[in-house]
Formats: C-alpha cells, sequence, structure tokens
C-alpha cells in the first residue's frame, strides 16, 4: 500500500488558498474557502479556529486573528453545495441593500431575481424562502 505525502507543492497551494467572508441569517462571520461554508467555533489569543457548517464534517480552517489563512485541518465528507454558496452570497446582498438603498424592497428584489436568469433553479430557491 502506497503512503500519500504532502509535496512542497500542495503545501504551497494551501498558504495561498483564497478565502472571503459573509454574514449568516443571524449576522455572525462565515468564512468561504474552496466553495465550502465554515463558521466561527472559537477564538483564541493568536487564532481563530472555524470549523464546516455541515453537520457531521471534521474539516477546519485556521486563520489569524486578522482573518490571514493559517491551514486546513481534515477533509470535507460531502461535496461542496456551490449553489446554497450562491444563493447565501445573493441574500446577502439583497440584505445590503435593502439596508442601505431607498428603492422600494419589492422592486429591488424583483429586479435581482430576473437578474439571475443564469442560476435558472437558484431563482426559485431565493423567491420561494421570502421571508426576512
Amino acid at each position: 500500500m502506497a503512503k500519500a505525502t504532502a509535496s512542497t507543492t500542495d503545501v504551497n497551494q494551501a498558504k495561498s488558498l483564497a478565502i472571503s467572508f459573509i454574514n449568516s441569517n443571524k449576522g455572525k462571520p462565515l468564512l468561504l474557502a474552496d466553495e465550502y461554508v465554515f463558521k466561527l467555533n472559537k477564538n483564541t489569543t493568536t487564532t481563530k479556529y472555524w470549523i464546516c457548517t455541515l453537520n457531521g464534517c471534521s474539516a477546519k480552517v485556521h486563520t489569524d486573528l486578522n482573518s490571514q489563512f493559517i491551514k486546513i485541518v481534515g477533509d470535507h465528507n460531502h461535496f461542496p453545495e456551490k449553489e446554497q454558496l450562491e444563493v447565501r452570497e445573493f441574500r446577502e446582498k439583497v440584505k445590503q441593500r435593502a439596508i442601505h438603498e431607498t428603492t422600494p424592497i419589492p422592486r429591488y428584489y424583483d429586479g435581482a431575481i430576473n437578474a439571475m436568469e443564469y442560476l435558472d433553479g437558484l431563482s426559485f430557491a431565493v423567491a420561494k424562502r421570502k421571508k426576512w
């Protein structure tokens, strides 16, 4: 049986992992990395520990206090949910515009749904869950 070893290429790719952040429905920060979503588990004096939002998944991400990527621990036991991530990002954009703009919410919402033609199934998923 062959052993799997990490090469320097793997280490460099991990160090250059692009992460971003959005807010949860409750206003808490969520970390996005490789189309997976992580929630903040705990803070220490030097590190933030993030866990995958899917129950039962053992994947974790460590960042420093300035939200700079440190490392990934464990593997996901599921595929990325790209569609749910796009819906989550769309909802966040709609919420932010509703808070900061004077456009009536129903008019902005309907226009945003129409602009999502490239996401045929997702526009239905977003429209279906219209309670904020």
